[in-house]
């Protein structure tokens, strides 16, 4: 009698583990194309110097240091074909000091609303790691400046194109986080009526990182 329940039990058991299994197939795995991702960025400044004359190597009088920076926004990323295309939001700053010498350095800080398209491409590196390759163009207005003394002449508008690589990483079906680095180069000079006999551009090294949600 006993044998005859333990039977029972184990045909119930072995008939209910049959009809919990899930088989998906291609067809039935959802693909996300569409994601939104809230994301924070780090920067520092270089200067760019170039001389007025082209073909000429600019003779560099005073003394530049960057400092640190940084941006948060939202970015919108979508999926077409084998292209990755994104547009991001942002509030962003960068800061630098500049003077004659290093006794007399004035400090800038520059507050502007970023905004920025981008293309992107993707390599699967296994089934939850993705290297990630973006060549964003950006355009910056100004919001404000902080300056040590006048904040005349700051450039009211800035564009810039550059590269960012790095990681994403998958958490699961709808979330993952990503980190990148990059680096923008502008088309613009810091000011608007520059002081010194050569051009100067903002160069940024920018690391930044987020999470995205897979819609």
């Amino acid at each position: 009698k006993m044998a005859k329940h333990t039977l029972i039990l184990a045909g119930l058991f072995a008939c209910t583990s049959l009809n919990a299994q899930v088989f998906y197939t291609d067809s039935d795995v959802r693909e996300r194309n569409f994601s939104v991702a809230p994301y924070v960025q780090a920067n520092t400044v270089f200067r760019r110097t170039v001389a007025e004359v082209v073909g000429e190597q600019p003779d560099v009088t005073d003394v530049f240091r960057g400092g640190l920076g940084g941006a948060y926004g939202l970015s919108i990323n979508g999926t077409l074909k084998n292209f990755r295309l994104g547009l991001d939001a942002a509030q962003s700053n960068f800061a630098y000091r500049q003077g004659a010498d290093l006794d007399n350095m004035v400090r800038t800080q520059s507050n502007y609303l970023m905004l920025r398209g981008r293309l992107g491409f993707k390599t699967e590196i296994s089934d939850e790691t993705t290297l990630e390759v973006w060549v964003p163009i950006a355009y910056r207005r100004l919001q404000s400046v902080q300056r040590d003394g006048s904040s005349d002449g700051v450039a009211s508008t800035l564009t810039s194109a550059g590269i960012e690589l790095g990681p994403s990483i998958k958490l699961n079906e709808n979330w993952s986080w990503f980190g990148l680095i990059g680096l923008d180069n502008a088309f613009s000079e810091f000011e608007v009526n520059p002081v010194n006999a050569y051009r100067e551009y903002p160069l940024w090294l920018t690391m930044s990182t987020g999470i995205r949600f897979a819609l």
